[in-house]
């Protein structure tokens, strides 16, 4: 969970320039035949860009946020944070220290600089004992930070593939783990193809009907 939430934050940024309510049409589900499966379509300033609208919530976790580096982490741990709002009006946490709002540069204008901000489920690193314990691990081990976030995003991205037979790149790592879902080593030899034929056809001649 650290891991995870720990590296995702790492890159990008959240997306809360206006109030959803005020900008976003309806889902895909609700929208006219027109929008072609799409929805949510944003009539705010550009629509796009830094007028992009998902969550509500606003801003990157980092001064850095297109590198892998532990500056979430630093940010994280090292600082004390103060309750603010997004541009939508959604509740989330800048650095009490003012020294750091501009120091996050913004993802579409040049020249524009905002504050690192954190969610609460961020903060919950923080607060929470153990899960503190293991971000303070990752802070102070780095390639421990690395590996467990390769594997867990790893995990994330994969995890509906199926058995180790389904993955075919040479890339590909060859563990055997159980999220995905190993099936056991046959006891006995695969029947050859003539014999599936085989079994086809006495099926069809059993006279047997689906219903």
């Amino acid at each position: 969970t650290v891991a995870l939430i720990a590296g995702g934050h790492t890159f990008g940024k959240m997306h809360g320039a206006h109030k959803p309510k005020d900008c976003l049409d309806a889902d895909p589900g609700a929208a006219g035949v027109e929008m072609q499966g799409l929805g949510w379509k944003n009539n705010c300033g550009k629509g796009h860009s830094e007028d992009t609208i998902t969550s509500g919530l606003e801003g990157a976790w980092t001064q850095a946020p297109t590198k892998w580096t532990s500056l979430y982490l630093q940010n994280l741990l090292n600082n004390d944070w103060e309750k603010t709002k997004s541009p939508a009006g959604g509740k989330q946490w800048q650095p009490e220290d003012k020294a750091l709002h501009t120091s996050v540069p913004d993802a579409h204008v040049k020249g524009k600089y905002h504050a690192p901000v954190m969610t609460t489920a961020d903060l919950a690193l923080k607060f929470d004992p153990e899960y503190r314990k293991i971000a303070e691990k990752f802070l102070n081990d780095p390639e421990a930070f690395r590996l467990a976030f390769a594997k867990a995003w790893y995990k994330l991205t994969h995890r509906d593939m199926g058995p180790q037979s389904r993955y075919l790149a040479d890339s590909a790592p060859q563990e055997d783990l159980i999220w995905k879902d190993p099936l056991p080593q046959a006891e006995t030899k695969a029947i050859s193809q003539r014999q599936v034929e085989k079994l086809k056809a006495q099926i069809l001649e059993s006279g047997l009907t689906p219903s």
